[in-house]
């Protein structure tokens, strides 16, 4: 071959390839990999914390974190940082210790995680707010007869969850570290979005995008609008954003993260007298793409979503979930304590007094088991239990209202409402939505039963 005739055949093979890589090129779609301002890395802490200003904190990812089709956080990650300082309680939680017989400061550590640590190595600077975590996953089902052992198992649950029967045995002392105990899970806020830089997506990638799910596919999301049965209106519109993609059966992309469910609360009941507690029932009806992702061509799709699980901070450990929607269960361990009043009652009316090291020593006996039952107190903590023990008469008044106290609080007064706050971590699952005139004719059948 001639040169000329090589110089033509290459210069043929160069244009025909950039033809080709153009082409690629145009079939191709970039999706920007950014988990958003304002999303909760859930994390645990891999050592105990001492409240110590600039005191290094550690701990791991707990549940991954995705981006439109891809993992871009492990669970697992590590994260370190530091406390930054403290904030001081309340002047009635001060008093209230002291009463109890804790003069330790009584203050919250503000800790910042600053470093991201991937498996491979990488660390990644993030800004984050730190704030409590999640204590427990509450599912569907959940609403479930007591058993016998119910008892046994909430008396238990004082000494089960991180640091339990060693910090139990702290608080008996007046003066004590303070510290978070490894295993305490906590919400750290992004403060500024994570880039991990673009997916590149290839032909008929996206052409399920927005298709209807399965019925019966679990959407994993956070809620972006705080619920509270006590303020909540019926009717008030909600919505969740998906923190897991959607997938089909055959593994094609259906709904990414960042995806929103937009739904209304069905029904809702504050807390009111008798200790009757809140209740609220909420459906999602709407699931949508991501608007950033070429807004306005990719449709909705009507779903008919209900809550499947929850994981809930520990003022909510006692929620339950049903098909009617969510309720406070509380445990049998509240009765624990007009009973124990009303044996105090009962044992003063014939006491007699007690020395001063007696005294002390069975007002430390009554909080070390007050704890563990967890029992809550008359209010007049350590000075009234050695008072009364000292002093009969004083003895029988503090009875009579301690046992007046348990009793209201426990069968008189308000009380609980629902608290769902934002970023609060969920699974809804979806299924088909009712057609319209379907829905008409049997509104009254799915009607929420709140009495």
């Amino acid at each position: 071959m001639s040169v000329r005739n090589f110089v033509f055949v290459f210069t043929l093979l160069v244009c025909l390839a950039g033809a080709a890589y153009a082409q690629s090129l145009a079939d191709t779609t970039t999706v920007p990999l950014t988990v958003d301002k304002g999303f909760p890395l859930q994390v645990v802490l891999t050592k105990n914390l001492r409240f110590k200003e600039n005191e290094s904190v550690r701990a791991k990812i707990v549940e991954p974190v995705y981006s439109f089709d891809r993992e871009v956080i492990p669970a697992g990650a590590e994260v370190e940082g530091k406390i930054t300082g403290f904030q001081k309680a309340g002047k009635w939680k001060r008093i209230s210790a002291m009463l109890g017989g804790n003069f330790t400061p009584q203050r919250e550590p503000q800790i910042t995680l600053q470093t991201l640590v991937l498996r491979d190595g990488t660390r990644i600077p993030i800004e984050t707010l730190v704030v409590p975590g999640t204590e427990k996953t509450v599912g569907l089902d959940a609403d479930k007869p007591h058993s016998g052992k119910d008892l046994k198992n909430a008396l238990m649950s004082t000494v089960k969850k991180p640091g339990g029967f060693k910090n139990l045995l702290w608080s008996m002392s007046p003066y004590h570290p303070q510290s978070l105990p490894d295993g305490t899970r906590l919400n750290a806020v992004l403060v500024e979005p994570l880039d991990f830089g673009v997916a590149v997506l290839g032909t008929g990638a996206l052409d399920e995008v927005g298709s209807q799910p399965p019925v019966g596919s679990i959407a994993t999301v956070r809620l972006i609008t705080p619920l509270d049965s006590g303020t909540t209106l019926p009717g008030a519109p909600i919505e969740a954003q998906l923190t897991r993609p959607l997938f089909s059966p055959d593994h094609r992309l259906i709904f990414p993260a960042g995806s929103m469910l937009r739904g209304k609360v069905i029904d809702v009941k504050s807390a009111r007298s008798l200790h009757r507690n809140g209740q609220l029932a909420f459906s999602f009806t709407t699931l949508e793409p991501p608007v950033s992702l070429t807004p306005g061509t990719l449709p909705s799709q009507d779903v008919e979503g209900t809550l499947f699980s929850a994981q809930v901070t520990h003022n909510m450990k006692d929620l339950r979930i049903n098909e009617k929607g969510t309720r406070i269960v509380e445990s049998k361990k509240r009765f624990i304590g007009p009973a124990w009043a009303f044996i105090k009652v009962d044992r003063t009316l014939n006491a007699t007094a007690d020395s001063f090291d007696e005294a002390l020593l069975g007002a430390y006996r009554g909080k070390f088991l007050k704890q563990f039952a967890g029992v809550d107190s008359s209010g007049f903590g350590l000075p009234g239990s050695i008072t009364g023990a000292m002093v009969p008469p004083v003895a029988i008044g503090l009875g009579v209202y301690g046992a007046a106290r348990s009793v209201y609080s426990t069968f008189l007064g308000r009380g609980r409402n629902i608290l769902l706050p934002a970023n609060t971590p969920m699974q809804v699952r979806l299924g088909n939505a009712v057609p319209l005139d379907e829905e008409e004719s049997t509104a009254t059948q799915e009607k929420i039963d709140l009495p």
